[in-house]
């Protein structure tokens, strides 16, 4: 059972990692060229993007008290999401100074907190919809963050400008 549940944390790591570079690759630029803009698509898309991947990592939980795999995902997405952060905007764009802002904040604790809310949201759907996690359900959430993590990369190698 061990490496049932260390499989599915693997899982939360790459759902987690998915999610966040696609989350940047939607907000980014509208976020550059008006900061309302990108605080309305963090609003209204983040959720969705957040809550999804948060369902998708509860219904694989292989143990019966799903408040930990609650309090698992929680603690996963928003350690991930700081430490990718740090590594978008300090380490690959130089741009401390766009992180340490009040939105962030906002933002981790959102990352922080939103599992919960939609485990007690749609816990009945949850738990009806639980499935073993198996090899094939990290492709998906894998390719799309490297497709994401890809598309930021050669964005900002060839400085690609929007507006």
């Amino acid at each position: 059972m061990k490496s049932i549940t260390s499989t599915w944390i693997l899982y939360n790591l790459v759902v987690c990692f998915a999610v966040y570079w696609l989350s940047n690759l939607v907000l980014w630029y509208p976020w550059s060229i008006d900061e309302t803009l990108g605080q309305v698509l963090m609003l209204t898309i983040n959720p969705v993007l957040w809550g999804f991947a948060s369902y998708l990592c509860f219904i694989k939980y292989p143990k019966k008290n799903m408040i930990y795999g609650v309090l698992f995902t929680s603690i996963i997405f928003v350690v991930e999401a700081m430490s990718l952060d740090f590594i978008f905007f300090a380490a690959i764009r130089n741009a401390m100074d766009k992180l340490m802002q009040p939105t962030t904040f906002y933002g981790w604790g959102f990352v922080l907190v939103f599992p919960f809310l939609v485990y007690l949201l749609f816990r009945n759907w949850i738990e009806r919809n639980r499935v073993p996690l198996v090899k094939s359900d990290f492709w998906k959430p894998l390719l799309i963050g490297l497709a994401s993590f890809g598309i930021i990369v050669i964005i900002l190698v060839l400085n690609i400008q929007f507006n």
